[in-house]
């Protein structure tokens, strides 16, 4: 299997993780005051945001790099 196809399954686990965090996310801060909405929800989408970018340099890198 190549490298890039080996990526490609492992973003999809981690694409399904993510939602399993953020379905138990969203049952803790279901009843959550809006202020703790408003602290947590774009600390949770940022790191999200820097997972997924990171997970792509490293994929990016190993690939064009022969890992």
């Amino acid at each position: 299997m190549p490298l890039e196809e080996k990526y490609a399954i492992a973003l999809g686990v981690v694409s399904l993780a993510l939602l399993g965090v953020s379905v138990v996310l969203g049952k803790a801060l279901a009843t959550a005051p809006p202020r703790v909405m408003r602290t947590v929800l774009p600390i949770a989408a940022a790191l999200t945001l820097a997972m997924y970018f990171v997970f792509v340099v490293i994929a990016r890198h190993d690939v064009h790099h022969g890992g």
